[in-house]
């Protein structure tokens, strides 16, 4: 497998500044879990790399096997890019270095129905003798929801990680709350996504998070968010 993660342990500031920079304050750890019938089916563990003041960009990353991490990251502003690299490179790494080639324009292709959706705050939960917020995606179109069977997005947030930004993975999410901003801050402690006929088709949990600190660097002839 190509190596696609470069460690720099020296580099210049004028050869930062020329570049696309995006750096990453927190690592959540997370497990997804995925429901037929309410039953689990399938279980997917991994970590956002996050920045706590900027949401418009995270990096998804997953096992691919053993030895390796497969990244998915993007930029609601105008670019993604997936990539391949060595489990033990992130733990060293404070700057990954993604070769223009793996980098793609991204058009977001659900800022038009903005209008159709909206965030609902609900009443806070306990959990454990701990009190959380809740908020929920959903249709606000009952024809359209019925007739395309839509689901519903629920999130309980974490009332001490106010500090962070919405974690909104999804492009539905983000362009809602970047339109509105009506929901608190923090990150999630669940997720849970559930189909038109109430049935919890994908449970999403928190097990942690840490700071960190990390840069992605793109070149800047690949920088597509400069056109937006």
């Amino acid at each position: 497998m190509k190596q696609l993660l470069t460690l720099l342990l020296t580099i210049s500031t004028s050869f930062l500044f020329s570049q696309k920079k995006y750096e990453f304050d927190y690592l959540i750890e997370f497990k997804q879990t995925y429901y037929k019938n309410s039953k689990s089916e399938n279980t997917i563990s991994g970590f956002y790399l996050t920045n706590s003041k900027k949401n418009n960009y995270v990096a998804l990353v997953t096992s691919l096997d053993s030895t390796n991490y497969k990244m998915h990251f993007k930029d609601e502003n105008g670019l993604s890019f997936n990539v391949n690299f060595k489990k033990s490179d992130l733990e060293k790494a404070e700057f990954i270095n993604v070769n223009c080639y793996y980098v793609s324009n991204y058009n977001n292709p659900y800022k038009v129905r903005i209008e159709e959706y909206d965030f609902f705050n609900l009443n806070d939960t306990i959990i454990d003798e701990t009190e959380y917020s809740r908020y929920k995606l959903t249709s606000t179109i009952p024809r359209r929801e019925k007739k395309k069977k839509l689901g519903t997005e629920f999130y309980i947030i974490d009332n001490n990680t106010k500090f962070h930004l919405p974690l909104l993975y999804f492009s539905t999410a983000y362009e809602e709350w970047k339109s509105k901003k009506n929901i608190p801050n923090g990150i999630f402690k669940e997720r849970h996504l559930v189909d038109y006929y109430g049935k919890l088709f994908i449970r999403e949990k928190t097990i942690g998070y840490r700071k960190i600190n990390k840069t992605i660097i793109i070149d800047e002839e690949c920088d597509y968010t400069r056109n937006k």
